[in-house]
């Protein structure tokens, strides 16, 4: 007689046979599909949600390029945001929940021009992440800092 069999009361026996088969199939869900589970939500991270946030850099960049080039703040938030916008729409990005903002402190040469995105993915055909986020609306967001042209010496104000 084993040790195994000692241990455990007579009565007990079917009992410890149906539970000892019950780990070898938790064991395989545990070494087998949480690993594979979590290799298919990595997956969709980084092909989904990751690549979503290069648009919203992309477009807060030219917002900023685009303001920076001129020392009239009314042309310099005008052209940042249609920079913004274009860009938004060339990467075919749901403009409905998006926002591009200007905000600067004085408009002097050398001084900072913030631009701002941000927009919302919509997630709801996503299975796995469903549930996840709240909404099922994940917000990007972006912010680019560059200072007015200093050395543009033909500039003058109109």
């Amino acid at each position: 007689m084993s040790n195994t069999r000692l241990s455990k009361p007579g009565a007990l026996r079917p009992f410890w046979k149906n539970v000892e088969r019950g780990e070898d199939a938790s064991f395989e869900i545990t070494v087998a599909i949480v690993p594979l589970m979590m290799m298919i939500a990595l997956i969709v991270f980084a092909t989904v949600i990751r690549t979503s946030q290069v648009p919203a850099w992309t477009a807060a960049s030219e917002c900023a390029r685009a303001s920076i080039a001129t020392l009239d703040p009314s042309i310099g938030v005008a052209q940042g945001k249609a920079a913004g916008w274009n860009s938004l729409h060339g990467n075919y990005i749901n403009t409905s929940s998006a926002s591009v903002n200007v905000s600067y402190s004085s408009w002097t040469r050398g001084s900072d021009v913030t631009c701002s995105v941000s927009y919302s993915i919509d997630l709801s055909g996503i299975t796995i992440l469903d549930g996840l986020i709240p909404g099922n609306a994940l917000p990007m967001q972006a912010q680019v800092t560059l200072r007015i042209e200093p050395d543009k010496s033909s500039w003058q104000k109109l």
